[in-house]
């Protein structure tokens, strides 16, 4: 084509798009057309040939506030990704951050960002109540996800939005940067390695420089969900083991103008015990105020020493007096600069697992628990009491639990977590992704194996609405021992996927399997 073509459909788009005359004209419309002027030197290239020269992963961003920059940075030093659009509704702030990326449009609407025809997955990093409708929108527009904490701010919302993700195909990934953080995961891999013994205790200290505006604390939820929720799920990562009961306090220590909103959103102060299935307990504290920097440490003992991380410092210089001696400069004062390698990790973490097709490293299960364990937080902290896991899902009748039960009595155990998954719709038995993310949310120990007691649970999430042929545990240990080759009762992925098989299951993608004789006749028995 020519370069004259090539022009007479730019200037077609931009008449369309009424940036050139018009009541759709402005700084949104301008924002919007800032991509197609970039990409140019594509026009009147077929599709498939564009499609060939950029095969990045093209990210839309919602939200230009801080969380929002903080991707932006992250997706900018990410070579797989390419950042295409990001929106604000103070539009000034998305003109703002578009513009330190060459080419980048901006505009007031999130379903601009949604819609966007070279968006192939969305951040969101909007404000916590809007998390749920935005992720509605992706998912029914086909776009993968990539959300802030939390996926919803209620319970029922948040098993709604993975549904919904679920049934179409895209993948939603829960930002929980700090499992990607370099120094959390040096204390996981010691923790791991055996290096400090078997766990005693595990202590974090999570405190914001300074207060977030009115505005964001306000419907966000409170100070579980929208901040102390990194501290639980981290609590979680480090212990290695699914937590039980939860005790919490927290009150307004620093913000008089919270005092009056509701629940936990009046708090910008809480201390928070997690007590875990192996015995050991987790304590938190968390502020939304430290005026000496960003405050947060991890400190984990063990029964054969100790463990522990320290703030980090622009720089490594310290100042040695007689007035003073010490670090020369302040830790650094904002979760961007703390956080940085974190936050780049985990995109391109997750961008790696779009383009390969994977699971999202942080799935809906982890961002479902951490939840709930910030939902029970909050009761704690109002009812000044231990709250068991269990009983939040009693209160909104979730997994079938339905009767209110807070006695000393009732049940304990990690089985809430289970209970939590069966109100999470069906998995197709037929999908290779959701086999593989059903091994895995059951595989608690993280060893890459599962018991025949946790396949039979498997199986039956599976199965449980029919979509394939139920099986009794004891018919299903019978199938684990038919393909388990160390003869240790459990058995990794690719047995579990072999064993799908054998039982007559056909996983798209793959022709279904011959007939065979020998071991193929003796799953026939359990059919």
């Amino acid at each position: 084509p020519t370069a004259s073509a090539a022009m007479a459909v730019l200037f077609s788009t931009l008449l369309a798009a009424g940036a050139l005359t018009g009541p759709a004209g402005g700084p949104a419309a301008l924002g919007r057309l800032r991509a197609t002027i970039a990409r140019a030197p594509l026009i009147g290239m077929s599709e498939n040939e564009a499609a060939k020269d950029d095969k990045r992963i093209g990210v839309g961003i919602i939200g230009a506030g801080r969380i929002g920059l903080v991707h932006l940075e992250a997706l900018s030093s990410c070579p797989a990704a390419r950042p295409v659009i990001i929106s604000n509704p103070t539009i000034s702030k998305a003109q703002a951050a578009a513009a330190t990326y060459p080419g980048m449009a901006w505009t007031d609407s999130d379903m601009d960002v949604i819609l966007h025809p070279d968006v192939d997955a969305v951040w969101i990093c909007s404000p916590s109540q809007f998390h749920a409708q935005q992720i509605t929108a992706c998912a029914m527009a086909g776009k993968d996800i990539f959300c802030e904490k939390p996926i919803a701010t209620e319970l029922s919302e948040t098993i709604k939005a993975v549904n919904l993700c679920r049934e179409k195909g895209v993948k939603l990934m829960t930002a929980l940067q700090r499992r990607f953080d370099p120094n959390f995961a040096r204390v996981k891999k010691s923790i791991v390695d055996g290096t400090i013994g078997d766990l005693i205790v595990v202590k974090l200290c999570s405190r914001d420089p300074s207060p977030p505006p009115f505005k964001y604390v306000a419907g966000g939820g409170g100070i579980f969900k929208d901040m102390a929720i990194h501290d639980l799920d981290m609590a979680r990562f480090l212990m290695d083991s699914e937590p039980v009961a939860v005790l919490a306090t927290g009150s307004c220590q620093i913000s008089p103008e919270i005092k009056d909103l509701p629940g936990a959103e009046a708090y910008d102060t809480a201390n928070i015990m997690v007590r875990f299935v192996n015995g050991k307990e987790a304590i938190i504290d968390v502020c939304r105020q430290a005026p000496y920097g960003y405050d947060q440490r991890a400190e984990v003992l063990g029964s054969k020493g100790m463990l522990m991380t320290d703030n980090m410092f622009p720089n490594t210089a310290r100042i040695m007096s007689n007035k003073f001696c010490g670090n020369a400069d302040m830790p650094f004062d904002f979760f961007m600069s703390r956080y940085k390698e974190a936050y780049k990790q985990e995109t391109i973490a997750f961008v790696e697992a779009l383009q390969q097709g994977k699971p999202a490293p942080c799935s809906g299960r982890d961002g479902l628990v951490a939840l709930i364990m910030a939902i029970a937080a909050g009761i704690s902290a109002e009812e000044q009491r231990w709250v068991h896991f269990d009983e939040v899902l009693r209160r909104e009748g979730i997994g079938g639990m339905k009767r209110p039960d807070t006695s000393e009595g009732a049940v304990q155990g990690s089985g809430w977590i289970a209970s939590a998954l069966l109100d999470v719709a069906s998995r197709d038995p037929r999908r290779m992704e959701d086999l593989q993310e059903l091994f895995y949310l059951f595989d608690t120990d993280e060893d890459g194996q599962l018991s025949g007691s946790q396949v039979a649970e498997t199986v039956q999430l599976l199965c449980k609405d029919g979509a394939c042929q139920l099986y009794s545990d004891d018919e299903v240990r019978a199938m684990v021992g038919l393909v388990d080759r160390n003869w240790d009762g459990k058995i990794n992925f690719n047995e579990f996927a072999q064993m799908w098989r054998k039982a007559g299951n056909v996983i798209e993608g793959e022709e279904p399997q011959a007939e065979e004789t020998g071991l193929a006749k003796l799953f026939a028995m359990f059919k």
